[in-house]
């Protein structure tokens, strides 16, 4: 991965759904304001995701535009591989809060499957941090 498309100090890599959809780099904002704090830097995210995953989104966006209205807009910003829904799939893990694939990957919140709004992400992301905490301390 290109983890310095995201330009340092933690901004994230980002860029306007309008662009991605005609593939090309977003080089500024729109009107709609990023919600990622520190900030983000526009890029073009298909240096980061794999082709299938490209191709999936290209063809899922418009599905979900014709049941949430606005979900296409051409300003809407795509950060980083946050997504704006919940994830159709689950990223498993064990006991101890970790993939059963991947040692030190703790999956989270809406995005691996194990969220379905703000406030059970929030509950999700509190019981990660516990579960990261406990592998640090070595229990």
């Amino acid at each position: 991965m290109n983890y310095e498309l995201g330009g340092g100090d933690y901004f994230a890599p980002a860029q306007l759904l309008g662009d991605f959809m005609a593939g090309k780099a977003s080089t500024q904002l729109g009107e709609v304001e990023p919600s990622y704090k520190p900030g983000v830097t526009m890029t073009d995210l298909t240096r980061i995701l794999p082709d299938f995953c490209v191709e999936a989104m290209r063809e899922a966006i418009p599905h979900f535009a014709r049941q949430i209205r606005g979900y296409d807009l051409h300003d809407a910003v795509l950060t980083g591989l946050e997504t704006r829904t919940s994830s159709p799939l689950r990223i498993t893990r064990g006991d101890d809060g970790q993939s059963l694939n991947v040692k030190g990957l703790f999956p989270a919140g809406e995005g691996a499957g194990y969220a379905g709004g703000i406030l059970s992400a929030g509950v999700d992301g509190i019981k990660v941090a516990e579960a990261v905490a406990k592998a640090m301390l070595g229990r």
